[in-house]
């Protein structure tokens, strides 16, 4: 019995695996698929025709994009630490509502692509700076926005940070959306 259970056990984190790998192939080409189109764009333009805002816009996209497969590629290094039993949790002091806007900012083409607004909604109270691991936050959020983003049609997204000074040690951070809702 117990050599049933472990089998079983063993099987379901195997295909636990084969699925996390298959969502990170998706959700690597995504941003791969940006960036590759943004550079072809920029390389085509070989008579000029686009101006210098133009340009920085696709420069800015495809560092976005870059930066969106980098951290996605963190987080299949980050499973492979949990299994090791090596992730470290870090402590650091951080501007929570540029970490919120950065993660708003590398998922507007996402949004934008679906015609969705996406915004975040802070509390007068919020302090500048808090405690947390800067790291993980960041990407917990692009998982739940990202998420958020996909399985809403109409309307959008927001990202609402919850702080009070009665109790300065907890900060709550909500992903609402207009999506079809989930149990």
């Amino acid at each position: 019995v117990a050599l049933e259970k472990a089998q079983a056990k063993a099987e379901l984190a195997n295909r636990s695996k084969s699925e996390f790998l298959a969502n990170m192939s998706h959700e690597i080409r995504t941003p791969m698929t940006s960036i590759m189109g943004f550079a072809d764009l920029l390389s085509d333009d070989r008579n000029g025709a686009l101006d210098n805002e133009q340009r920085n816009s696709f420069i800015t996209t495809i560092k976005r994009n870059g930066e969106h497969l980098l951290s996605i590629i963190n987080d299949i290094l980050d499973l492979s630490k949990i299994e090791a039993g090596k992730l470290a949790v870090e402590r650091v002091e951080v501007n929570i509502t540029q970490l919120v806007q950065e993660v708003i900012s590398l998922m507007q083409v996402k949004a934008d692509a679906k015609r969705l607004a996406v915004k975040a909604v802070f509390p007068a109270t919020l302090p500048r700076l808090v405690e947390t691991d800067p790291v993980r936050l960041r990407q917990i959020l692009v998982n739940l926005v990202g998420n958020a983003i996909k399985f809403t049609e109409l309307g959008e997204v927001t990202v609402c940070v919850r702080y009070s000074p009665e109790t300065p040690t907890r900060l709550t951070i909500a992903v609402i959306d207009t999506g079809m809702g989930m149990s």
